[in-house]
């Protein structure tokens, strides 16, 4: 089996690349700039030998995808870089994901590349198209909200799942776990990353806590209608918006989801119901 790559173009429906070019073949990935680039920050105290660490960050990096073209003439080269070109003529960020993996994805901007013939007078071009990878990560192609049942296309290998159903991330009493089974935390203040929830409650405040961490969210306020918390804001309904938050209501707090299992511990209000809605995270 052939392997395919997949392509969303913003908000484009997704289409296989390597289908859409007539004699184009997907070569796979290359290795070369694909792994995690790891930053270390340091500081240096004048007067002090070497230097205080800091903190560790994951920086962007390239992905290098690899493609084979076969044409018959020049102008069948011609017009099948004209097409491959004009794909990536929106200036969008683009969704990629492989057919030997489809649970995992990334999000990129090509970069600068060459299409021409391996030496004169040959009808196949091998070429690679440098994907630049702003985040660095990779991510579920589902967010966690979204049932996971261990038989569908959104599991796969290396994705860090347990022996058990992790479930659908909806929750309606004052104690339960939720597991995160991305290789690094979830933090949506420092590290940006999507984070959100869904608040439902009865009663006159509701407090979120993470008992694991350390991390929670209050709000202080009844509700007559279901919020939405981003990690950073929260909103009345599905309306994100800043004429619709209602941060005054809240203690402004973040909460944090650590790889693996998460306590949660729910106070101030008689009933609740929660969702989490968030993509997982992977290094490679």
């Amino acid at each position: 089996m052939d392997d395919n790559i997949y392509l969303r173009i913003g908000n484009q429906p997704e289409f296989c690349l390597n289908q859409k070019i007539q004699g184009l073949s997907y070569l796979g990935l290359s290795d070369s700039s694909s792994s995690p680039q790891i930053t270390n920050n340091y500081q240096q105290v004048t007067g002090v030998d070497g230097s205080q660490f800091l903190n560790e960050t994951f920086d962007k990096r390239t992905m290098n995808e690899r493609f084979s073209l076969d044409f018959m003439e020049y102008e069948d080269l011609i017009l099948a870089k004209h097409e491959i070109y004009k794909l990536f003529a929106s200036r969008q960020l683009i969704r990629i994901r492989h057919s030997n993996n489809m649970a995992k994805v990334y999000f990129a901007y090509p970069m600068a590349f060459d299409i021409a013939p391996f030496q004169s007078g040959a009808r196949t071009a091998t070429f690679t198209i440098p994907f630049d990878n702003p985040s660095g990560y990779w991510f579920s192609i589902d967010r966690s909200d979204k049932a996971h049942t261990f038989v569908t296309a959104d599991i796969a290998y290396g994705m860090g799942f347990p022996s058990t159903n992790i479930g659908d991330y909806h929750y309606n009493s004052t104690s339960f776990d939720v597991y995160n089974p991305s290789d690094i935390a979830i933090d949506p203040y420092y590290e940006h990353h999507d984070y959100k929830m869904k608040i439902s409650f009865s009663g006159d405040s509701i407090k979120i806590a993470n008992t694991t961490n350390g991390s929670s969210f209050s709000y202080s306020k009844p509700s007559s209608s279901t919020l939405t918390y981003d990690g950073l804001n929260v909103y009345n309904g599905d309306n994100i918006n800043d004429n619709n938050n209602l941060n005054e209501n809240s203690d402004f707090g973040t909460i944090v989801l650590e790889p693996g299992h998460n306590s949660f511990q729910i106070s101030g209000c008689n009933s609740c119901n929660l969702i989490f809605s968030f993509p997982f995270i992977y290094l490679s």
